[in-house]
């Protein structure tokens, strides 16, 4: 069991572009990083993201809603942040990835990441590191409602090494990603 004073160390990743992204478990201090990623998000990807408009959300909305998510208990709900380290200025907040626990064994995911850090594999790298955890403590399925044209999450779903049961409803899709049948990798 996790309490918030027990941090896993942060891990670093070369993006696309060369730029080094350090990642670390979100903390409960971190409200204000959380506004930074949405703030950067464009409605579009936050239409994405939410699976509905999200515009003009008021500033007392959006620091209850970060404040929520940074001080969860991380044994039900945990995620982890990723931030550009940049030579000659604050190492900005870019992305984020999350689950919430559902029950014992299944937990909804979701990842959120700044417009300008898309398409660098940032958001792939997200979910490897987030599944990893989520195996490591006992989740066994991770579960989403994901739009059917949102490419994006679909590339990173489908780059997973897991088995992934889509349900098609309408516009959106119901996901399952099966975290105890590994897919062996094609040579």
């Amino acid at each position: 069991m996790m309490t918030k004073t027990e941090f896993l160390p942060y891990k670093t990743f070369q993006a696309k572009n060369n730029l080094t992204i350090n990642i670390r478990p979100i903390q409960p201090d971190d409200t204000m990083y959380l506004i930074d990623i949405f703030e950067h998000m464009s409605s579009e990807s936050r239409y994405s993201r939410f699976n509905q408009v999200i515009d003009h959300v008021t500033e007392t909305r959006k620091w209850d809603v970060a404040q929520t998510i940074a001080t969860a208990d991380p044994n039900t709900n945990f995620g982890l942040l990723a931030f550009a380290d940049l030579p000659s200025e604050p190492d900005p907040p870019i992305g984020a990835a999350r689950y919430v626990k559902l029950n014992e064994t299944v937990a909804e995911f979701a990842i959120s990441l700044r417009d300008d850090y898309q398409n660098l594999g940032i958001g792939s790298f997200l979910l490897s590191e987030l599944t990893q955890y989520a195996v490591e403590h006992g989740i066994k399925t991770l579960v989403a409602g994901i739009q059917n044209n949102n490419q994006p999450i679909w590339f990173i779903i489908n780059k997973l090494p897991y088995q992934v049961i889509r349900r098609i409803d309408g516009n959106e899709s119901n996901i399952e990603i099966d975290l105890t049948q590994p897919q062996i990798a094609a040579a």
